[in-house]
């Protein structure tokens, strides 16, 4: 099965006016991106923000001491927020920041509070596979 969704938590983890930079736990970056958090060579990914028409980014996975950051343009406050991955192609990654006011987020929330492999505590993240990778499928987003 290859991983093709990822929902996790936003928080504050690079402080004011850093909120863009993400840092997934280092199992994220194993499971979703294939990439082990040691590695030297780092890609760089393309970007698609699908709640916003704008222009695809090309995003470097950059390290930032003991982890790995990718900037993520709507990752920017307020918080609480949840991000949703979908992968579209090699290094390649369509991407929705939910806001507390949306029924995307309120599922999304309902996904980490009762399926995250997370500690309490901890950052909340799931993981989707695709069992059935080329078969067409509508999913609760509707996408």
């Amino acid at each position: 099965m290859q991983a093709r969704e990822l929902i996790m938590d936003l928080t504050n983890e690079q402080g004011g006016g850093r909120e863009s930079q993400v840092q997934p736990p280092a199992p994220v970056w194993e499971q979703f991106f294939g990439i082990r958090v040691t590695a030297t060579a780092r890609p760089t990914f393309r970007l698609q923000d699908m709640l916003h028409s704008s222009e695809p980014e090309q995003r470097k996975v950059v390290r930032h001491h003991h982890n790995l950051t990718l900037e993520i343009a709507d990752a920017r406050v307020p918080r609480p927020a949840i991000l949703r991955m979908r992968r579209s192609a090699e290094n390649s990654f369509e991407y929705w920041v939910y806001r507390p006011s949306t029924q995307a987020y309120r599922h999304c929330d309902w996904l980490l509070e009762n399926c995250a492999v997370s500690a309490k505590g901890e950052r909340r993240w799931v993981i989707i596979s695709d069992p059935d990778v080329g078969a067409s499928s509508t999913n609760a987003f509707g996408t």
